[in-house]
Order: structure tokens, then sequence, then C-alpha cells
């Protein structure tokens, strides 16, 4: 397996350093590589783990950036979709699943593209409390259902006016809680295999060093490019997603 280690560990840097950056991305760099790889539902466990990685090495320095009341909308949400994403993905053929995502995750970018032509402080104080919530629930249910829990309220975030830092931080506080939860309720579900656990092990210096780099590259980020690379990310998710369904 040294060879397909080897284009893992390359996937893995590249995708940190994007999700380290950006707060999302993680999913569309590396979740195919593992996937074509291993060719198993491992890679969407490998997967899991090392975003949780990501995300609680990030955090403590990203806390304060984070809206925190945005978090806990965000949270309660997830609470009722992760279950009901589990549960959607033992019953539903995964190939409707994927391109129902797929086609979510293009209303999302509509979503951002529109917002940048609104005043960010007007939508902010008219959507928080109404629709937070229910953008947790969709989170959950993609995070549930396929491992991708931040497309969605980091569009909706970008979309209602709020700035890189903040959406970089509370995604990925989301991130903690939303992983952390899927991964727990998988492991009585689908079990976890000494060998998942030992690819992780093997993937977490590359991880950790796209972790770095990518705190770095987030400084050089301006907002607009910053919103750009998130339509772009948004539209490599559902390329991805509706892609695999062809």
């Amino acid at each position: 397996m040294g060879y397909e280690l080897i284009i893992m560990n390359l996937a893995v840097f590249g995708a940190a350093a994007l999700q380290s950056a950006t707060g999302i991305g993680f999913g569309i760099i590396a979740g195919p590589v593992m996937l074509l790889v291993l060719g198993s539902g491992e890679a969407i466990q490998i997967s899991i783990v090392l975003n949780i990685l990501i995300a609680g090495w990030l955090m403590p320095s990203l806390r304060a950036d984070a809206d925190q009341f945005l978090v806990r909308k965000f949270l309660i949400g997830s609470i009722i979709g992760i279950p009901a994403g589990l549960y959607v993905f033992l019953i539903v053929d995964i190939v409707l699943l994927k391109a129902l995502a797929g086609l979510a995750v293009l209303m999302t970018v509509f979503f951002v593209l529109r917002g940048n032509g609104i005043t960010a402080t007007t939508i902010r104080r008219e959507s928080n409390d109404r629709q937070a919530v229910p953008v947790g629930v969709v989170s959950g249910l993609m995070g549930g259902s396929l491992g991708m829990p931040g497309p969605v309220p980091a569009a909706w975030m970008s979309a209602t006016g709020h700035d890189k830092r903040t959406i970089r931080a509370s995604i990925l506080m989301l991130f903690v809680f939303s992983y952390a939860a899927t991964f727990l309720l998988q492991v009585p579900l689908a079990g976890v295999s000494a060998q998942t656990i030992l690819t992780c092990v093997y993937l977490a210096p590359a991880t950790i060093m796209g972790i770095l780099f990518g705190r770095v590259l987030a400084k050089w980020l301006t907002e607009q490019v910053f919103r750009w690379l998130l339509v772009v990310i948004l539209f490599a998710t559902a390329g991805l997603l509706l892609s695999s369904v062809l």
C-alpha cells in the first residue's frame, strides 16, 4: 500500500490546507481520492476522523471569531439532522441521495451569489432566528448521510453577509460536534476496523502540515477572493455529487 499511501498523503495535505484556510473543502479533495484508493466505506470514516483532527486543532485559536449564536442554532438543528441523515443513508438509494444533495448544494450557490448584492446587516437580522436552525438540520442531514455538513451552512453565512473569519471559525466549531457525533453513531452501526485507525495515524502528519499551511494561506485571502473560492468549492461539491450518479 506504499504508493497508495503517498497519494492519500498528498491529497490529505491539500485538502487540510483548503479546510484550514476556508472552513470547508476537505471532502472535495481527500474524499474522492480515498474512495478511489480504498474502494470502501472506510474512506468516509477516515475522512470523518481527520476532519475532527482539523477542527479540534484550529478551534482553540478561532473560537473568539465564531458567531456563538449561530453555532448554537446550527447545533440544535444538527441534533435533529444527524440521526435522520444516518437513517436516510441506511434506507435511501445512495444514487438518489447524492443527486438530491448535489441539487441542494447548487441552490446554496444561488443564495451566495444573490446575497452579494444585498445589505448584509439587514439580511442577518431578518434571517438568523428563522433560518439558522433549519440550516443546521440540513447540515446534519448531509453530515449524517454523506459526511459533508459544511457546504450549506457556509454558503448561507456567506449569503447573509458574514465575513470570512466568522464563517471559517463558525463552521469549524460546528464540525467539532457534527463529525464527532456522526462518528460515534457510526461505530455501533458499521464498526471501525483496526486498519481504519492505523490509516488515520499514517495520514495525521500530512493533515497537520496541511493545517499549518492553510493557516498561513488564510491570512492572504481577501474577502472577495474568499467568497469566490467558496463558490468554486460549492460548484465542485455539486459537480462531484451529480457526476457520481451518472
